[in-house]
């Protein structure tokens, strides 16, 4: 769960934070990344700077993350 990973500063509505949950619940699945790996933190540092950088919507953050042939936590495992 995304909650874990998130700052204490900064603040995402309920709404947002129930997407990103989803977003991350999914491509942790989908790579079989364990909740508390270094993994699951990076997943969630991207996942968040990107919700920060304006991109809100969960099939564009899908897409950014999940492409199999972009392994953007390789060095987080």
């Amino acid at each position: 769960m995304i909650h874990r990973h998130l700052p204490k500063e900064g603040f995402i509505d309920p709404a947002g934070l129930s997407m990103l949950g989803d977003v991350f619940d999914e491509v942790c699945r989908q790579r079989q990344i364990v909740a508390e790996s270094e993994a699951a933190f990076a997943l969630a540092k991207h996942l968040l700077s990107l919700y920060q950088q304006g991109i809100r919507n969960r099939e564009k953050l899908l897409a950014i993350v999940e492409p199999p042939d972009q392994d953007l936590f390789a060095g987080a495992m």
